[in-house]
């Protein structure tokens, strides 16, 4: 199977462009959509909604999200128990939109927001419990902020928040993330391998299916 049809992942990029801004419900958390930044709710936004099922106890946890979008991830981390979340995006209009969510549903005292490519802006020496890494999702070429949310050419994205990823997480912590089956069964093999070279390992996983491929929200831990 070849890489993402360009044309199905293309139309929902210019839909995001697009998209009129709309308050919308995701199981009991208020999020409204912005203009140039990844909706929670769309064909490829099924994981992203459901995510939260594999956190685990975040109970009095410390939590970064990275790439949050409309930072719905941080609100239902929050809801979930966590103490505090730090939120990163490398889309300016992505924090905007995120921090409107996080004052619409009263959690804005709990989360930290600010632009940043991957962990540049992080404070050394900060670790945390959960990172849950919002990743673009297949290797395709890149052309511009709004594509960053889908394509990661040559996974380059990957391998560098996976090689960083180990000084801001704590010894005990976990990773929480979505990989794509869109070139078939050796999709998930090769991330595993990617995980492993970097000394990590899945801890587990919950899968759906969706556009007629899999889709995996994986727990990964240190190996």
């Amino acid at each position: 199977m070849d890489k993402i049809n360009p044309q199905i992942s293309q139309k929902f990029l210019e839909q995001i462009k697009n998209q009129i801004p709309e308050i919308i419900d995701i199981e009991g958390v208020k999020i409204k959509t912005c203009r140039g930044v990844f909706p929670p709710r769309s064909n490829f936004s099924h994981t992203s909604e459901k995510l939260h099922t594999i956190f685990g106890d975040l109970t009095g946890l410390n939590i970064l999200d990275m790439g949050t979008g409309t930072g719905i991830q941080a609100i239902q981390a929050i809801k979930d128990g966590a103490k505090s979340v730090v939120v990163v995006d490398i889309n300016p209009a992505a924090i905007s939109c995120a921090e409107e969510n996080f004052k619409l549903n009263g959690v804005s005292d709990k989360i930290t927001a600010f632009e940043s490519d991957l962990f540049i802006k992080i404070e050394n020496g900060n670790k945390f419990d959960i990172i849950i890494a919002n990743l673009p999702i297949t290797d395709f070429p890149l052309n511009g902020l709004v594509e960053s949310a889908l394509y990661d050419p040559e996974y380059k994205i990957h391998k560098r928040f996976l090689k960083e990823a180990t000084s801001y997480l704590q010894n005990s912590g976990a990773i929480i993330m979505t990989h794509i089956d869109f070139k078939g069964n050796e999709d998930f093999k090769e991330f595993e391998e990617m995980l492993s070279f970097y000394n990590f390992k899945p801890e587990r996983y919950i899968e759906i299916e969706d556009m007629g491929y899999r889709w995996r929200m994986y727990r990964i831990i240190r190996k």
